[in-house]
């Protein structure tokens, strides 16, 4: 897989907001490895692992990295996924790359970040309990369909509206 790099990206409706997180889900059959988040944002919530692009760091190699420090898994690659980019946000606007890859064999190891559980796909697409935005971008990630920009809205922790257009060719 190639490094992706870290730089606003130009599209029909301007420059994203600066991509500096990375947040992946791994499966293993029917079930998606979830971190119950003991901090903001989304604390109390569950959300996939991942975390802040360091300097130099390509996403790629920051969601390997986050996926071994929060779970003691080792992975060699990751699928991209797309983008997901928001405003009016309990954070300043910004964006993150999307990653999935299969869970390797064994149990995740405890982390300071959170709990962390396999959940069934169909409980982390519906609950009331996982991150609201994973409703909409979740089913198309995880059923493996072409990377997308996911746009999201929010006012008072609520998302007013979202959109999902194509992912620009300069970031694939």
């Amino acid at each position: 897989m190639q490094a992706l790099t870290i730089r606003p990206i130009a599209d029909a409706d301007g420059a994203l907001p600066p991509l500096i997180y990375t947040v992946g889900f791994l499966t293993r059959w029917d079930d998606v490895l979830m971190l119950h988040r003991r901090n903001p944002p989304n604390q109390d919530l569950w959300n996939g692992v991942g975390g802040h692009i360091e300097p130099g760091e390509s996403p790629l190699a920051c969601i390997l990295r986050e996926v071994e420090e929060e779970t003691g898994y080792r992975l060699a690659s990751a699928r991209f996924c797309g983008l997901l980019t928001w405003e009016g946000f309990e954070i300043p606007p910004a964006g993150l790359y999307i990653f999935t890859a299969p869970a390797p064999d064994g149990e995740p190891r405890p982390n300071s970040e959170g709990d962390l559980e396999w959940k069934p796909r169909q409980w982390v697409f519906t609950s009331p309990e996982t991150v609201s935005n994973i409703h909409l971008f979740g089913p198309p990630v995880l059923s493996g369909a072409p990377p997308q920009v996911y746009h999201f809205a929010y006012q008072n922790g609520e998302i007013l509206w979202h959109t999902t257009r194509p992912c620009p060719n300069s970031i694939l």
